[in-house]
């Protein structure tokens, strides 16, 4: 199976559990910036001059996707060379397949705070003045009952500018 299918998976997970394809955009924003620190982080470790030469070719503030896709391809060549664009699928993967996990945890949690689940009522009184926290479980109130009802856009376009598929090559 390959990395676009995997991720096509993971995004079809997320959409069943809730998301909507704005809320999924919006995650696909994030991880690119996770993405892009680790891969700054790595250079920084391994070869600084080449991420000062990278500081200095990078658009400083991208005002459109095509600067920021420019930003984007950049620093993963400069990180992974001819594993760029196979490099940033891997990461994306697992940024969307921890997300899955998280959030499979978290509405299980819920789930067993409602039903009056002893273990799962103590675990989130435990956590009720942490803002994120009650965020979420906001979040999943307004939403509990929306999928069965078909609110979740299943739009299956992954965001390609900023992800492209790897070169499938053959010798």
């Amino acid at each position: 199976m390959d990395f676009n299918q995997q991720i096509e998976e993971a995004k079809q997970k997320l959409l069943s559990l809730g998301f909507t394809q704005e809320k999924f955009n919006e995650l696909m924003d994030l991880a690119a910036e996770e993405m892009i620190d680790e891969a700054l982080a790595e250079l920084q470790e391994r070869d600084l001059p080449i991420l000062e030469t990278l500081e200095r070719d990078l658009i400083e503030e991208p005002k459109t996707m095509e600067e920021a896709n420019q930003n984007l391809q950049k620093i993963f060549t400069a990180a992974y060379g001819e594993q760029a664009e196979q490099m940033k699928q891997k990461m994306l993967l697992e940024y969307l397949n921890h997300v899955v996990t998280e959030t499979t945890t978290t509405k299980d949690l819920l789930t067993r705070y409602q039903a009056g689940d002893p273990t799962a009522v103590a675990a989130i009184e435990s956590n009720k003045n942490n803002p994120e926290v009650q965020e979420f479980v906001q979040y999943m109130e307004e939403n509990q009952g929306k999928e069965d009802q078909g609110s979740v856009d299943q739009d299956t376009t992954i965001q390609q500018a900023t992800f492209p598929s790897p070169e499938v090559t053959t010798e």
